[in-house]
Order: C-alpha cells, then sequence, then structure tokens
C-alpha cells in the first residue's frame, strides 16, 4: 500500500508521532522547525501533493485548499481552529477537520491554582517589595531571641500587612465548565474549596454531583474567586465589565486564562483600583503582545503573565497523542473524536 503524505507544522513530538510511520511519510516544517508561521506562498507549494496536513498557527483559507488538491485530512492542534481554518471550505472540499480541543487542559489548570495561591498569599506583591528594596532593611529592630521568626514586631510588620488567606473556607466560581474548568475544580478541591460554575451550554448530567450549576449573578456574588474557562462568542465578548463587577464581593479574586476580549480592560482597572475587587491575575489581553503604555500595567494588585498558562512540556506530549488518536481513527475508517468538520 503507498504510503500518504503528511506535511506537520504544528509542534509535535516526532517519535510519539512517527508510530504511524508504516502508514504515513511525515515532512516537517514551518513551527515545527522554527517556532515561526511558514511564509504564505511556500506553504501554497508544499501542501499542492499532501494528503494529511498538522497544522498550529497557518491560516488555511480558501486559497490554501484550492492548491491542495489532494488534501483529505486536517488536524489543527488547537481547541478553537475556526479562525484559522475556513470550515466552510473544508466541508466544500470534503476534508475532515480535527483540533486538539483540551490539550493544554492541565496546564491552564495547574496555572489557575497558582494564580489563586498567589493572590491569597501575597507571593508576586511581597517578592516584587523585597525585590525593589521596599521593604528590606539594613536596621535591626527585633530581639535576637526572635530573628529567625518573623521581619518585625509592629503593626507594620510583613507579617501583619501581608498577611494572606487560607483557601479552605474560599468559594471558587467557574465560568465554563470545559475540559480546563472541570480540572480547575478537581483541584480546587483538593485544596478543600467549594466549587460553583455557570456554564449555560454544558449538559447538567455531565456535572459531577459536588459541583453545582448557578445563575451567573449569583457566582458573582458568592464567589471568592472567579475563574474565567469560556471561548469568545458575541455573547461573551465583554462578559465582564463595570456591571459585573460591582457584582463581586469587595474581598474577591477575578482570574482570565482564556482570552481577552472576555473582559473590558478599562473596567477591570476602573474595579482594582476602586477596591472593589481585592486583586485579579490575567494571562490574556485583549492586544498581545502588551504594550509598554497598557494601562492594565498601573492597575493595583494586578498580576499580568504573557499567555503562558497553557505553555508546559506535557501539552506537546498530549497534543502528539490526540493527532496518532484522531488519524489512527481516520486510518481505520472511524470518525475521530475531535472531529470540526466531517464529511
Amino acid at each position: 500500500m503507498e504510503k500518504l503524505k503528511a506535511l506537520v507544522t504544528a509542534e509535535v513530538i516526532k517519535p510519539i508521532l512517527e508510530t504511524l510511520n508504516d502508514r504515513i511519510d511525515f515532512e516537517y516544517a514551518g513551527y515545527n522547525i522554527d517556532h515561526d508561521v511558514m511564509p504564505r506562498e511556500e506553504l501554497k507549494q508544499r501542501v499542492r501533493d499532501i494528503d494529511i496536513l498538522v497544522c498550529e498557527y497557518d491560516t488555511i483559507d480558501a486559497e490554501i485548499f484550492d492548491c491542495a488538491e489532494n488534501l483529505k485530512f486536517i488536524v489543527c492542534c488547537r481547541g478553537g481552529v475556526k479562525t484559522v481554518i475556513d470550515l466552510d471550505k473544508a466541508m466544500e472540499k470534503g476534508v475532515i477537520v480535527c483540533n486538539n480541543g483540551g490539550r493544554n487542559a492541565n496546564a491552564v489548570s495547574d496555572m489557575t491554582m497558582a494564580y489563586i495561591l498567589d493572590l491569597t498569599r501575597n507571593i508576586t506583591l511581597t517578592d516584587n517589595l523585597i525585590h525593589g528594596r521596599v521593604i528590606t532593611t539594613d536596621v535591626k529592630s527585633k530581639p535576637d531571641e526572635y530573628r529567625d521568626t518573623v521581619w518585625g514586631l509592629d503593626n507594620n510588620s510583613p507579617f501583619i500587612r501581608f498577611r494572606g488567606q487560607s483557601v479552605n473556607h474560599m468559594t471558587l466560581g467557574l465560568v465554563g465548565f470545559g475540559h480546563a474548568g472541570r480540572l480547575v475544580a478537581k483541584k480546587a478541591q483538593a485544596f478543600d474549596m467549594k466549587v460553583i460554575a455557570y456554564d449555560p451550554y454544558i449538559d447538567p448530567d455531565s456535572v459531577p454531583e459536588d459541583i453545582e450549576l448557578v445563575k451567573f449573578d449569583r457566582l458573582l456574588a458568592e464567589s471568592d474567586v472567579v475563574s474565567l474557562h469560556c471561548v469568545v462568542t458575541p455573547q461573551t465578548k465583554h462578559l465582564f465589565k463595570a456591571a459585573e463587577f460591582s457584582k463581586m464581593k469587595n474581598t474577591a479574586y477575578f482570574i482570565n486564562t482564556a482570552r481577552g476580549e472576555l473582559v473590558n480592560e478599562a473596567d477591570l482597572i476602573e474595579a482594582l483600583n476602586n477596591d472593589e475587587i481585592a486583586g485579579a491575575a490575567i494571562d490574556v489581553t485583549a492586544v498581545e503582545p502588551i504594550a509598554s503604555d497598557c494601562p492594565l500595567l498601573d492597575a493595583k494588585n494586578l498580576i499580568i503573565t504573557p499567555h503562558i498558562a497553557g505553555s508546559s512540556y506535557d501539552v506537546q506530549v498530549q497534543g502528539t497523542n490526540m493527532v496518532v488518536a484522531s488519524l489512527t481513527d481516520w486510518l481505520n475508517d472511524k470518525k475521530p473524536s475531535n472531529c470540526v468538520v466531517y464529511k
């Protein structure tokens, strides 16, 4: 049997993918080689005689589909693919499209828990103060018998000023209960947090008994931590704005590892600076990379990371395993579980 030809422009673990070498010849290029998107003209040439495309950041629009006359199957190593793949054209051409939904859910859930602990225990805040020499001192004011216990014995000491909160008495509100949200819930419960969730699109029967689905306003009012795990749609764009922040506890924390467009950033800044909420951690912003003059950089008690929540080494392993599973199902005339377009 003649082998199928596959072009791989996604970051994958080659030894895992090449377990299919008996049926597929893999050629690697673009982001797989140098972490840069392949020039469009090169992509148009390379897709001309391939049967399979394993991509990630390349834009596969109608023009690329028309160049790829033999193309039968695409695996896009992302959750959301409609921004980079013309799904209508795929349907028209009879090309099966699969995604890798959930491949980074474990990484995102780890980062969410890290944010929760960071915000509630003032980790980044005090680290910045120490490295900025704000709370360091060369003046010794404690009795020697206490030199290894606390930094000071007055109300201005870090032990008092930055006293945190244990999360075991807190309620975590998850906006979106998909792959990442479910893992966050599991990990939060290991810290004895109460977990509630809002997701109007979820099948209630698929939700564990110890997770309560609630109305959006109730989640805002009851949660000590609100964490976003939903996609951007016309209904969710700027889901969080002034009205929503005003309904949260002024002791609550806000976390966004999903997409920047879910939040009105000016309103988030106002909520932080006016003490309407206690703090926030965001891994995503409306414009990325963030500009040096972005107003978010001056907001109170805001942790910002550069869209790295879904980036850990195990993501590539999980993602490659998902690619192999999709390809294996297709090669065996089965419908892959992660199909977005299926003829």
